[in-house]
């Protein structure tokens, strides 16, 4: 029976008993699901503390050192990099916590960046050419077995969804002119429509996480029904 038990089968017995755990939150909050989220959480603190480690630490300040000796310190970039992460290490007592805000304030800032400019370039502009380009009379030809005048009709939703959830996050203060008011009103109206759009957008993603939500379960009761089976082969 023992000979049976191998360390794939006892991977298997501990993810049943963590899947277990975690289904265990529909009885209410509990220890068995605290347990599993803080096992998770652990594990994955872990794993991104040992990528960090061996992707950016160690061969960014540690192996220079090693390999170019202490030479390697007099560098600026390297006395930068050093004290920034000293800095940031303050950040675990409380006492000294402001002295961490700057090397924090400069991770946050640089990640903050680095999404608008992603964002940017990677989602508005090519969606603001793509609803443009949908527009030539070119493109307006039966494409995917849609006839012309559906093309023209799904670019123009396309463009007007696009406008009007961009203007949706206009804000501006009360107008008190009488000709900035005239112009205020028709804003208001395509506000409306930008709401309409998210929350169709919004809808689609949630019936997506749902979908997702009710196969991940699916997946989970047949790797607990397995489990059992294999378990029944054993003993």
């Amino acid at each position: 029976m023992f000979d049976a038990i191998t360390l794939d089968f006892v991977g298997m017995i501990v993810a049943a008993l963590l899947t277990i755990m975690i289904l265990s939150y529909i009885l209410g909050d509990n220890k068995l699901f605290r347990g599993a989220t803080h096992v998770f959480i652990g594990v994955a603190a872990g794993y991104a503390g040992a990528v960090a480690w061996d992707s950016v630490i160690r061969p960014n300040l540690v192996s220079p050192i090693f390999s170019e000796g202490l030479g390697a310190l007099l560098d600026f970039e390297m006395i930068v990099a050093w004290i920034l992460v000293i800095m940031l290490l303050f950040k675990i007592m409380p006492v000294t916590a402001k002295v961490g805000s700057l090397p924090m304030a400069l991770l946050v800032g640089v990640g903050a960046a680095i999404v608008l400019g992603g964002a940017i370039t990677g989602t508005l502009i090519p969606q603001s050419r793509a609803a443009m380009h949908s527009l030539r009379m070119s493109e307006a030809t039966s494409d995917l077995g849609n006839s012309a005048f559906e093309h023209l009709t799904n670019a123009v939703i396309l463009i007007v969804g696009t406008l009007c959830t961009l203007i949706y996050f206009r804000f501006t203060t009360g107008a008190r002119d009488s000709k900035l008011q005239i112009i205020e009103r028709p804003m208001q109206i395509l506000r409306v429509i930008g709401r309409v759009f998210i929350g169709i957008t919004f809808g689609a993603m949630y019936a997506g996480a749902l979908m997702a939500a009710i196969i991940a379960l699916a997946e989970r009761a047949q790797f607990l029904g397995n489990v059992i089976s294999e378990i029944l082969g054993i003993f």
